[in-house]
């Protein structure tokens, strides 16, 4: 960098920015090719409006939340595989004061579960927080107040 800084020597902008420019393409260049692809599409039965993003678990699995759909229409949370599996391992509604609605993430404790939140329902109808295992068993941690 500072050899480009000294072979521009006094401060002509129109070098400047075109070395920048030039900077700028050459990293551009040297990035690898980016594709999309879509692993799932909730059909409802598995969940619908997934509105937090995954995590990604120590076992290489991404955990989510879907705020509606699932078993029960008051959402879920499920586990997807690298390779796009789906596996649904929570509807929320299956038990009393489990909670609904899960519009939060989901975050991951240092011995693998899973801890998150519900917008409704609860003990007192006003959210819960919960905790799942990887393999799908929830406890209901805290009921918020209506």
């Amino acid at each position: 960098m500072k050899r480009i800084i000294n072979a521009l020597g006094k401060p002509n902008w129109g070098k400047r920015a075109h070395a920048v420019l030039v900077l700028f393409a050459a990293a551009a260049t040297a990035l690898p090719a980016q594709t999309f692809t879509t692993l799932n599409s909730f059909d409802g039965a598995d969940g619908m409006t997934p509105w937090a993003a995954l995590v990604q678990a120590t076992n290489g699995n991404g955990y989510g939340t879907t705020q509606q759909g699932g078993a029960n229409g008051s959402g879920n949370v499920f586990k997807i595989a690298p390779n796009g599996a789906l596996t649904s391992l929570y509807s929320f509604g299956s038990q009393s004061g489990d909670g609904v609605e899960p519009l939060a993430g989901l975050v991951q404790a240092g011995n693998g579960d899973l801890y998150g939140t519900t917008y409704n329902g609860g003990a007192n109808s006003g959210g819960a927080v919960f905790k799942i295992t990887p393999s799908g068993t929830l406890t209901t941690l805290y009921s918020f107040c209506s």
